[in-house]
């Protein structure tokens, strides 16, 4: 079976540029299924709208007409708090508008208050949207927005705040496991099979965040992503053209940052040059919780409603209205652009009861997309494993859950099978022994901290004030100084505070994503101004220099044995002291002590943070990394589930796996060489134990079935297909130009996208650094042999737009597998254009011996370039090389496409 994923979009109008976006712009509605709609009735004179024959303009039309200006304001005001929702707009019940629930979603339904039968306020936790993009295959992306969308309207929701169309810029970012990846062709293609499947099943699929989001760091303070126009239409808001071009996409979120120093809200070039007028999209803008600074810019530049907030539309709009700074045509415009999508969709004819989620039937769906996400990075002879594998050791702090994001885009999954369930599970029906050693501390929010050269200490060298056990004795009080009977005292596996959004304070308990129990809050909802005490014993496992080192941001000092050794004191913004080298005898108890004040925010948001590091003599091994070795040694098989904790609100420090991972890896590679490494991240991580460890799996944010899927995988059962949907470094420095850590630059808040169009791999190729892991890298069980000389020749203009290569691939190994075909195009003529870029892709599912004649689609547009100066696509003619292969660095066949 062969797969297009190629993104096809229908022939563009000749004076697209010049088109001019109306308040009554028509698109064409999707076809919706009859289910869920409300039965077909006669419209009421009084409210002719309800007449489903009419268009939906006219329907809008009907409605506004009878809308008072109080009404039309309050449709573009969101109402939040009203209900169980992420955003909410109440109903108009005088003119039968209905109410607009909308899911924080992407990967499945956030939980935001309701309730449903037999799960409550869970529901399916698919695996995370790169891992989406890691199986490069927009069908397989309908199916996974099938099941998110029966849970939108089984969770009573009209509307999906979701997907996340972000090309991934930079491998810090918080949030990139809610992107599809780095490459906007590959975004495209997964962004509108998503957004049309949503909308086919009458929820309105709002795609964000609109445009050039790319980091955490500064995000609601004024982030400003400077971005030249051509890599605005190229790279950054391609995905919006292909949803709106091809899946008639009714929604967009207006971003947090700047763009060329306006808000993305009130951007005149981003809302109405670009969307409405080049991209043609004709339904309503909503803003980020927040991301609205303003009432006459932001109407004028086109947002239509204020989500979240009643800060700047709501009693301010109505003033400025009435007071003639905004022209109610403007108003109009708005709220004709939110009926008439509502309409289109299929809104105002369909009902929304709160409905049971088929749990088991749509977690084999997230078992099914995890089965083709989960990529083979390396492999030497150890995977598959064997049937007759008598043994293995699970190591890992979180083997025992099921990973997941953090934020808004966290669900709480209907039931969970981690690793260690799945394996003990076939260990039960095959009499294999499984045996779990934890070896490292689950991640937590301060995980996202670490710096590249210290981890976290470990609980297993701390012991709390009793003298046994791990960990060490916590006192916290609600007051900014440790003074009087502390509030709370309790045992903390490590030295770590974490509160507000990110920490998962009350106010934020479901963003948070750590099995490890939040930081109390005992005065403010969010944590501030509270102070912490940690006291116990610190024992070095071997003698030798160490250091200490606390970062974070507030007031903390450390002390061992009662002397000072670290004080973070006296600053604002995040800050990295480290002790004085510290040479420690293996075995000796000391007397640690770290008080801490979270009086120092580095947000509102994030009003305190602290982690308690340390860096070791080579081989000083904790007493839980030893413990891990032992049992790995025992083993047939050693598996070494490592994960990271990522975030919307913060930015990852460093690359670096956190809890001591590195080290964890190399003392149970020492004691055991069969040994299979599992990253469950949302994006690159480094691996200095590469080179030594024979296998590694990227597993991503796998959703509730993710151990299942990993044990079909480890044992074969499925043969791994996903692909790299982002470039991994080597090191973090070994990055292409324009890329930082966000948190080098937290100072300034100009974000240069100096790369242009060069975004991911194809920067990396310009620049000539060699990554770990290419874009489009993934092993498989089999092998595969490419045959054949794609070519073909094309119009420039008119309507013979589309280049068709061929190739011929065949399994050449002994097990059937799937080949994901990439096709990238050189650079075009006479232009700067990129030395390498994805043109489409296809998946072709083989049987040992088996060939297949493969077809790729290769669109107009992927032949083109912005000229910004004329504000128009340009296919100039000539030669374009074509390179057809396994990866952007593993290209077999060559071959030419003549534009004509």
């Amino acid at each position: 079976m062969v797969r297009s994923g190629v993104v096809l979009r229908r022939p563009r109008r000749a004076a697209l540029a010049a088109v001019v976006a109306v308040a009554v712009a028509v698109a064409v509605p999707v076809a919706v299924p009859a289910t869920g709609a409300a039965p077909a009735v006669a419209a009421p004179a009084d409210r002719p709208w309800t007449n489903a024959a009419l268009s939906p303009d006219r329907r809008a039309a009907l409605v506004l007409a009878r809308m008072t200006l109080e009404e039309k304001v309050e449709l573009m005001t969101g109402d939040q708090g009203a209900a169980p929702s992420a955003f909410y707009n109440a109903g108009i019940a005088r003119l039968g508008i209905p109410e607009l629930r909308m899911a924080d979603a992407g990967a499945g339904i956030a939980p935001r208050g309701w309730t449903l039968p037999g799960t409550g306020g869970s529901a399916t936790a698919m695996p995370s949207s790169i891992a989406l993009g890691a199986t490069f295959d927009p069908a397989l992306a309908r199916v996974y927005a099938g099941v998110v969308a029966d849970e939108a309207k089984a969770t009573r929701h009209a509307m999906l705040l979701g997907p996340n169309a972000d090309p991934s810029r930079q491998p810090f970012w918080g949030r990139i496991a809610e992107s599809g990846g780095e490459d906007p062709v590959l975004t495209s293609a997964l962004v509108t099979s998503y957004v049309r499947e949503v909308q086919r099943r009458r929820v309105i699929a709002n795609l964000k965040h609109y445009t050039a989001y790319t980091q955490e760091v500064n995000r609601g303070l004024g982030q400003n992503s400077i971005v030249g126009e051509r890599a605005l239409r190229e790279v950054h808001t391609l995905p919006y053209e292909a949803a709106v071009d091809d899946a008639r996409l009714g929604s967009v979120m207006c971003a947090f940052n700047k763009i060329n120093g306006v808000y993305a809200c009130e951007s005149d070039q981003a809302l109405d040059t670009i969307l409405r007028r080049q991209l043609g999209f004709t339904g309503f803008v909503i803003t980020d919780f927040g991301a609205i600074h303003s009432t006459a810019p932001s109407v004028r530049a086109g947002t239509d409603m204020e989500t979240g907030t009643r800060a700047f539309y709501d009693g301010p709009l109505l003033a400025a209205v009435r007071a003639g700074q905004v022209p109610e045509s403007l108003v109009d415009r708005s709220v004709l652009r939110i009926l008439r999508t509502m309409f289109a969709v299929g809104v105002f004819d369909t009902r929304y009861p709160a409905t049971a989620i088929p749990a088991r039937r749509h977690g084999a769906v997230a078992g099914q997309v995890q089965d083709e996400a989960i990529t083979l990075l390396k492999n030497q002879r150890v995977l598959p494993l064997s049937a007759r594998t008598r043994s293995v050791a699970v190591i890992g702090g979180d083997a025992n859950i099921a990973s997941t994001i953090g934020g808004s885009a966290r669900v709480q999954p209907t039931y969970q099978v981690s690793v260690l369930d799945a394996l003990r599970e076939r260990g039960r029906r095959t009499g294999m022994r499984v045996v779990h050693e934890p070896g490292n501390d689950p991640v937590h929010g301060a995980s996202m901290i670490e710096t590249a050269d210290m981890t976290a200490v470990p609980s297993s060298v701390l012991t709390p004030d009793s003298g046994t056990g791990t960990g060490v004795t916590a006192r916290y009080w609600a007051t900014p100084a440790p003074t009087g009977d502390p509030g709370l005292t309790r045992t903390e596996q490590q030295v770590f505070y974490d509160v507000g959004f990110v920490g998962g304070s009350p106010a934020f308990a479901g963003l948070y994503a750590s099995q490890v129990p939040a930081t109390p809050t005992l005065g403010a909802p969010t944590g501030g101004n509270q102070a912490a005490r940690y006291t116990g014993f610190f024992t070095a496992p071997r003698t030798g220099v160490y250091r200490l080192g606390l970062t974070g941001w507030g007031e903390a000092r450390a002390y061992l044995d009662d002397r000072l050794i670290i004080d973070m004191t006296g600053a604002d913004g995040r800050r990295d002291v480290r002790s004085a080298p510290l040479t420690l005898t293996g075995g000796e108890r000391h007397r640690l002590r770290v008080e801490y004040a979270s009086t120092r925010p580095l947000v509102g948001l994030q009003p305190g943070t602290l982690l308690l590091q340390w860096s070791t003599p080579a081989g000083a091994y904790a007493p839980s990394v030893q413990r891990a070795a032992a049992a790995a040694r025992r083993a047939d098989v050693a598996v070494v589930y490592l994960r990271t904790y990522e975030t919307e609100e913060r930015d990852r420090v460093s690359l670096k796996l956190p809890q001591n991972a590195d080290q964890l890896v190399r003392a149970v590679r020492a004691a055991n060489p069969r040994t299979v490494v599992v990253l469950a991240t949302g994006g690159p991580t480094t691996m200095p134990w590469l080179r030594d460890v024979p296998s590694v799996l990227q597993n991503w944010f796998g959703g509730q079935e993710e151990g299942n899927s990993l044990t079909r995988v480890l044992f074969g059962r499925e043969n791994p297909s996903g692909r790299l949907p982002v470039t991994f470094p080597r090191t973090e420095r070994a990055l292409p130009p324009g890329v930082q850590n966000p948190w080098d630059t937290i100072g300034d808040l100009d974000v240069e996208f100096s790369e242009g169009v060069n975004i991911g791999y194809r920067g990396y190729r310009a620049a000539g650094v060699r990554p770990l892991f290419p874009f489009g890298h993934g092993l498989s069980y089999t092998s595969f042999r490419y045959s054949g000389r794609p070519a073909d020749t094309v119009r420039a203009t008119g309507r013979d737009d589309t280049a068709y290569l061929r190739v011929r691939v065949r399994n050449t190994g002994r097990r059937a597998g799937t080949e994901v075909v990439q096709v990238y195009l050189g650079r075009l003529p006479g232009v700067g254009s990129p030395a390498l870029k994805l043109a489409g892709f296809a998946k072709v599912d083989l049987r040992p011996g088996q060939s297949r004649q493969v077809r790729i689609a290769v669109d107009r547009r992927e032949l083109s370039y912005w000229d910004s100066a004329g504000d128009r696509w340009v296919t100039p003619r000539g030669t374009v090389r074509v390179h057809v292969g396994s990866s952007s660095a593993d290209l077999r066949l060559t071959g030419t496409v003549t534009v004509r």
